[in-house]
């Protein structure tokens, strides 16, 4: 079946907004007095239950009426605000500055302002009666001073303008109920839409008729393909559907840029777990850690009503891995792939297809305008001049907008100029029509601008904003500037934080690049075909013109030899990537191989990526490379990194993950400003020199396997920028007793036996430290954790002790405690307010869950009532104080079961699971009432065999604020419904039980 409409594409956002990203989401103004410890707390709770970054300003007196530059800069940073209007929000001077300047920001920048008139009537303000006839602000005008008089006034018109704006009236209703109404009524419109930062600019008509085609109301599983030609607007419009749609389902995912991901190492396989977590996590959830790369199992979405979207395919073994088997989906569920395959193809594999036709009058003439004719400019001095420019676009929304922008600010004469050039091309192709409108964008741009997109074109379509501008940056050009420019330009897009080039932008792009030296390959800027660097590579043709090269190894799926010279006229080398980007290859039949000291210039080097590194050794070039910024050699043949090798002053990130043969590194003191250093797996390591206690500026160390360190040095323990420390699975031998007494941690004595503990006490911006699977005792686990003043998730899973040590519990920003598979544990103490997450798996020593219970009781109602709590523990008794339980997957609540005082919920699971190794991280999840759901994943240590064959209790607590639609009068009847998935085929919930849980029980 195949469907037709209009095409559709979108107003470009600013890329201030993108770059910049505000801090906030939402800014609360409200009255301390009034509402601080109610309505707002409960408003702003919620909000953050929500995932909406909110802020609020904790200060409960505030003096003076200038309000301080930290509220101010919060202002604006925010993206939209909410205003209590109370009692005596009007006696504030501090609350009427504050309205002042949101109601300013909203004049300059269009940013949304919503009132709330918290039991105050409308008409009050309106009219300044009751509460509002006393204002100071009226009290105090008639004896003022000129300065204090124009504040004044500037109050008074900030509140006549904010009473204008649709709001809520808070009177007799619930307020939780107001709360709800607050966030789906208001806040939906307010914030970014999850999926897409801008919106259709053809008519709501043709998004109308893409949902009804659609059709999501059956109870069949469909799959729908958005079918067209590139630059038609494919993508703008699946994202709009999300966006409409995604409210009705019970899981949404979008997967963008199918294509291009799945083409990367491991990239279906990442884009099938992506899938699996949009669907089962709430949003702000941690990930699922899968542990084998394959087919994951499809019982994770089984039976759930789920909405898919599956952004730009191109080939069917994308979906058949993806979402070939629509059984594994719930009733009504849609998988809607936006793609350009031939539709005879689609439509033999059950894909109903709807197709993108090009945009005609008006639509194309509104898009075109949007992006051409600016606030000032009439748009009668360029009817005509417009319809001649869509007339030349032929209904592209791609064209149109890049077209578009090209003409922006101009003056009719130069609009005039443009159009006889262009119309003198027209029957062209619709790539030589987007070719011809790009090139007219770069002959403006300065040079510096212009290689920026062709960098982006080649080499980091898709990567982090943050990585992008330090690869790009230099003293003489600011990459946030080039950005803004080329997003203006609507060359680039920024979305989650990462750049983002149209795939028609991009192949444009590359073939300017090819055309300037069509024959002479080596005398290319830029090159990333396989078979054009073999060519360059393997017959020596490159010259200084080269200036970056990517050669993805999974491509040329064959050994290549090279002789040491390959690289040497490369002299203006910038950028080096040989990459394996496609997992389903032998990786043994695709290397480079080199004989000899590499010639390659590394004066301009500034990014350096080889997959399987061949030599034992760095080139004696890289004494010259002053400039590089990240090294990664994973799986490298590196055996020795020598001080008279390498000088590397400006490195911040050294990856040599998995290099096996790599013995020593001589010394870090020619990387001071290395922020990252990543060893995972090198099994052969035997000691960190004593320069890396040097590295100030490290943030992250990953010593994860590195199987025979022998040494550590003791100044390594005082860095104070160190955030992420990871030592799973150090220090291992099977042949001893092992324990960190083996380790040295001074510089030249070896410790004696059970004589040695790591320092902690000078990590002192330590947040997440991995410690398990190092046979830590009683003896030589340390002592001094208290001294770790920032940390916030510790992993001790996997070792011997018995005892969890005292200074532990005085952690007061610990969030995550993992003690999985320590075996001998009998205990687990009274731990931090702070701490949520608990994971005490496998722990067979452990004294019975039941017995613990009590203690998590006293916690949740005494200690930290408005924090949510998570446990896992051995054991197959549900507490004695949970007065709800079943035997089966499901408990339900009768009528009238609400009290007051009402803390939240408390719920307890019994399961049983398979002895095995999971295919993924654990989840346990919780849903109620057919709405609200949570889950939780369990993270794992790195030496775990799998899951224990015994039961085990999971106990979760939720306050009352995080249960997003509660309220009595909603909620009449309860029932909550467990799945435990992860845990082997046969892993199943045996009991089941809920509390409420009462201020004064």
């Amino acid at each position: 079946m195949i469907g037709s409409g209009l095409a559709s594409s979108s107003t470009s956002v600013s890329a201030e907004t993108c770059i910049l990203d505000c801090t906030y989401d939402v800014f609360l103004s409200f009255s301390g007095e009034d509402t601080r410890k109610n309505f707002c707390d409960h408003l702003y709770k919620a909000l953050r239950k929500k995932g909406i970054r909110t802020f609020r300003d904790e200060e409960e007196v505030r003096a003076g009426e200038s309000i301080s530059p930290a509220l101010s800069n919060a202002i604006k940073r925010s993206r939209s605000f909410i205003v209590i209007f109370s009692k005596n929000y009007p006696n504030s001077t501090w609350c009427l500055s504050e309205l002042d300047q949101i109601m300013e920001c909203r004049r300059t920048t269009g940013r949304k302002v919503y009132p709330i008139f918290y039991h105050v009537e409308p008409s009050e303000i309106l009219e300044q009666k009751g509460d509002y006839e006393i204002m100071p602000l009226t009290l105090c005008e008639e004896n003022a001073g000129e300065e204090r008089k124009q504040k004044i006034r500037c109050w008074k018109a900030a509140i006549r303008e904010a009473r204008e704006l649709k709001g809520k009236h808070v009177k007799d209703q619930y307020e939780s109920v107001v709360v709800k109404e607050v966030i789906e009524e208001t806040l939906l419109h307010m914030m970014p839409k999850p999926c897409v930062k801008d919106e259709l600019a053809a008519e709501e008509s043709i998004l109308k008729d893409v949902i009804k085609f659609i059709n999501i109301q059956p109870e069949d599983v469909r799959m729908i393909g958005i079918h067209g030609i590139n630059g038609i607007g494919k993508t703008t419009i699946a994202k709009a559907i999300c966006n409409k749609i995604s409210s009705q389902f019970e899981g949404v995912s979008f997967l963008a840029n199918v294509k291009k991901v799945s083409k990367e190492y491991f990239g279906l396989q990442r884009l099938q777990e992506q899938l699996f977590c949009d669907i089962l996590l709430p949003r702000g959830s941690r990930e699922i850690i899968f542990h084998a790369r394959n087919n994951v199992s499809k019982d994770m979405i089984f039976h759930r009503k789920v909405l898919i979207f599956l952004d730009d395919v191109d080939s069917l073994e994308q979906v058949q891995f993806l979402a070939a088997e629509p059984e594994s989906f719930g009733k009504g569920s849609r998988i809607i792939l936006t793609t350009s395959i031939h539709q005879e193809i689609l439509t033999e594999h059950g894909v109903e297809l709807y197709e993108l036709r090009k945009l005609e009058f008006p639509e194309d003439f509104r898009l075109f305008t949007q992006h051409a004719i600016t606030k000032q400019q009439s748009l009668c001095n360029y009817f005509g001049l417009s319809r001649r420019a869509t007339e030349y676009c032929g209904g592209l929304p791609l064209p149109l907008k890049v077209f578009g922008s090209f003409l922006l600010g101009k003056t009719p004469k130069n609009w005039e100029c443009a159009l006889e050039d262009f119309e003198g091309r027209l029957g062209e192709s619709d790539k030589k029509i987007l070719d011809h409108a790009l090139g007219a964008i770069l002959k403006e741009l300065s040079q510096e601008k212009k290689d920026m997109f062709f960098d982006v074109a080649f080499f980091f379509n898709g990567e982090d904003i943050s990585f992008v501008t330090k690869m790009l940056r230099t003293p003489d050009f600011s990459p946030e500037d080039g950005i803004t420019v080329l997003s203006d330009r609507c060359l680039l897009t920024v979305s989650d934080q990462k750049l983002w080039m149209h795939d028609s932008i991009q192949e444009v792009g590359q073939e300017m690049v090819r055309q300037q030296n069509w024959r002479k390959k080596g005398k290319r800027s830029r090159l990333c075909r396989h078979y054009d660097v073999k060519d360059v590579l393997s017959c020596k043709k490159g010259t200084d013109a080269i200036e970056g090269i990517f050669l993805d190894l999974s491509e040329l799926g064959q050994l290549l030899q090279l002789d040491s010279d390959a690289f040497a006229k490369m002299t203006e080398l910038r950028v080096l990537k040989v990459f394996l980007g496609c997992k389903n290859v032998c990786e043994e039949n695709c290397r480079v191989f080199f004989s000899g000291d590499l010639e390659l210039s590394a004066s301009d080097l500034t990014y350096l990526h080889w997959h399987r590194y061949p030599s034992d050794s760095f080139p004696s070039s890289f004494l010259k490379a002053g400039v590089l910024l990240e090294l990664h050699m994973p799986y490298s043949c590196l055996k020795h990194l020598k001080e008279d090798k390498v000088c590397f002053p400006w490195l911040t990130v050294l990856d040599l993950r998995y290099s096996t043969n790599l013995v020593e590194i001589s010394n870090f003191s020619t990387m001071p400003k290395l922020e990252k250093l990543i060893l995972e797996g090198c099994t052969s390591l035997l000691e960190l020199h004593s320069s890396a206690g040097d590295l100030d500026m490290l943030k992250l160390l990953n010593l994860n396997g590195c199987t025979n360190l022998v040494s550590l040095p003791s100044s390594l323990f005082k860095l104070k920028s160190l955030e992420t420390l990871t030592l799973s699975g150090c220090f291992r031998q099977k042949d001893m007793a092992v324990n960190l007494a083996r380790l040295r941690i001074s510089e030249n004595a070896t410790a004696s036996a059970y004589g040695s503990q790591i320092p902690l006490f000078g990590l002192c911006s330590l947040k997440e430290l991995d410690l398990s699977d190092c046979h830590l005792s009683d003896r030589v686990i340390p002592t001094d954790f208290w001294g770790l003043s920032s940390l916030e998730r510790l992993n001790l899973s996997g070792n011997d002790f018995s005892v969890i040590p005292e200074s532990i519990t005085r952690l007061s920003k610990l969030t995550v405690l993992q003690l999985g598979y320590c075996r001998r544990l009998r205990a687990i103490p009274n731990l931090s307010p702070a701490v949520e997450e608990v994971d005490a798996r496998g722990c067979s020593y452990l004294e019975p869950s039941f017995n613990y219970a009590k203690t998590i009781l006293s916690r949740i109602q005494r200690i930290a009532p408005e924090k949510q709590f998570f446990i896992i523990l051995p054991g197959s008794e549900i507490p004695d104080w949970f007065e709800h339980r079943r035997t089966g997957y499901s408990v339900k609540l009768s009528p009238k079961w609400h009290e007051g005082n009402l803390l939240g919920f408390a719920f307890c699971v019994v399961f049983a699971a398979e002895n095995g190794r999971p295919e993924h991280s654990p989840v346990v999840s919780c849903k109620i009432n057919n709405g609200f759901r949570f889950s939780y994943t369990f993270s794992r240590g790195h030496g775990e065999k799998g899951f224990v064959d015994f039961d085990h209790v999971w106990l979760a607590y939720q306050p009352l604020a995080r249960v997003g639609d509660f309220h009595p009068d909603i909620w009449t009847r309860i029932k909550a419904s467990f799945e435990v998935f992860g845990l082997g085929r046969q892993n199943r919930v045996k009991k089941c039980a809920i509390n409420l849980i009462y201020a004064d029980k």
